[in-house]
């Protein structure tokens, strides 16, 4: 019997509409709204990414790596020491760079690409 007093008194105690905060009412209200169409010159229009960068590709995906062109493999040896220039340097795909690696040993071992290349002309001092 003490329950349904005390639940009469709240009851009375309590404001007869339910209070709502104002945000919530306004997200209930604008979710229950109906949307005016969209007019035709109201469609986003899909544009591409002007600042993309390019994608980056193998300058010799195109292009046949063969043992015989000196002139093309000796641009991925290192003048002063000999050395097959890296990916990083070349930027070749991994299986160009591959290609052009085992041309340039090719090459080497049948001596149409030198092991070394000369050392520069000795710097002299002019007095």
């Amino acid at each position: 019997m003490f329950a349904l007093s005390f639940s009469r008194l709240l009851l009375q105690a309590l404001p007869k509409q339910p209070v709502t905060p104002r945000a919530t009412a306004q997200c209930i209200r604008s979710l229950t709204s109906q949307q005016e169409p969209l007019k035709k010159g109201d469609t986003p229009i899909k544009m591409e990414n002007t600042y993309k960068t390019p994608p980056k590709t193998c300058i010799l995906c195109n292009i046949t790596v063969d043992f015989k062109n000196v002139q093309l493999l000796s641009q991925f040896i290192s003048p002063h020491t000999g050395r097959i220039y890296g990916r990083h340097i070349t930027g070749l795909c991994g299986r160009k760079q591959k290609e052009v690696s085992k041309a340039i040993k090719k090459a080497r071992s049948m001596a149409s690409l030198p092991l070394f290349h000369s050392s520069p002309l000795p710097h002299t001092l002019s007095a």
